[in-house]
């Protein structure tokens, strides 16, 4: 009788490779990375649902906002907002010192609270 080939060279890459696997994924998250604690790009600042898959955000980027209708099929922007306008929490985003530029009435901005005080 012959002696049937030895499965410990086989164990042994497999070994090998699964314990490659997490350095090799570490590795990578160090390249893509780029620096540590650097902003993102594109913020969400905030957002109401207006329905199942409607809902209505407002995305910084790059310093400007911007007012986006998002649906499950599209995403279109409904206004450019003004730097200076209150985020979500209710704080201004204008920089230290500055007083905010007054806002004029805002049909829209109406239909939004209404809809907000009605959910």
């Amino acid at each position: 009788m012959q002696d049937a080939p030895s499965v410990l060279p086989a164990l042994l890459a497999f070994v090998a490779v699964a314990a490659l696997i997490p350095v090799a994924l570490w590795v990578l998250k160090r390249l893509q990375g780029g620096t540590q604690g650097a902003a993102r790009p594109v913020t969400l600042a905030g957002g109401l649902t207006l329905g199942p898959r409607e809902r209505v955000v407002v995305v910084e980027a790059d310093g400007r906002r911007w007012m986006l209708g998002v649906t499950g099929q599209s995403i279109t922007m409904l206004a450019e907002l003004d730097r200076a306008a209150p985020t979500q929490d209710g704080s201004n985003a204008s920089a230290p010192g500055q007083t905010p530029a007054a806002f004029p009435p805002n049909p829209f901005a109406q239909i939004l609270e209404r809809l907000k005080r009605n959910a």
